[in-house]
């Protein structure tokens, strides 16, 4: 599969590239459906007169796991989650991705320094991919349902490896706090409650035609 590059892939080439990478059906899920959940909060926005790129926004979040894979994983292994991704997407010819997606790892949150400069600085964009990310598990899911999801995953020895530190009970409160901080910007950057949140359905018609340009 040959991928033109430029600078912002298109719905079908985000796609192909992804297929490319041969993702299991557990990926392929959670990327699509926060890659819906993204492009839905962005269509609000755009409707309620907010400036930003749905199509960056779209391939971004389609893409941004794909440092966990294994056909990349080997070559970013000396990077963190979401600079791996970042950094790969940069060498196929896609680096505007980068800055969208390096935001959006849950461990990102235990930093409550970094948060608060990534929560003033960041682009519309990368607000709703990060925050789409705690919406989306295998389908459309509440913040809470998505954390409990991650509690459940890893015990907290193995919740403090990823996040580089402590995931005691007062840091994971913490990281809630700042996640239901970044709900807040991301909605009102929408215009919607959480309850109101919905996926935009593209990721199928996507798939479907990037696999028949490989045909």
């Amino acid at each position: 599969c040959t991928i033109r590059a430029m600078s912002v892939p298109s719905r079908r080439d985000s796609a192909a590239l992804f297929l490319s990478l041969e993702p299991p059906e557990w990926h392929l899920r959670h990327s699509r459906a926060v890659a819906e959940v993204a492009a839905w909060l962005a269509w609000r926005a755009v409707s309620a007169g907010r400036s930003l790129d749905r199509r960056l926004l779209e391939a971004a979040a389609l893409l941004h796991d794909v440092d966990k894979l294994p056909a990349v994983k080997p070559l970013v292994a000396d990077l963190a989650h979401g600079e791996g991704s970042a950094a790969w997407l940069g060498q196929q010819g896609f680096p505007e991705l980068g800055p969208v997606i390096v935001g959006h790892p849950v461990t990102r949150l235990a930093d409550g320094e970094w948060f608060d400069r990534w929560l003033a600085t960041a682009a519309p964009e990368a607000l709703i991919l990060s925050y789409a990310d705690k919406r989306a598990g295998q389908q459309l899911e509440s913040m809470a349902a998505r954390f409990a999801s991650w509690e459940r995953r890893y015990p907290p020895e193995e919740r403090a490896a990823r996040a580089r530190g402590s995931w005691s009970a007062e840091m994971l409160a913490a990281v809630r706090r700042r996640a239901e901080k970044l709900e807040w910007r991301a909605c009102a950057l929408a215009e919607v409650s959480p309850e109101d949140v919905r996926r935009l359905r593209w990721t199928g018609p996507a798939l479907r035609a990037a696999r028949e340009a490989n045909l």
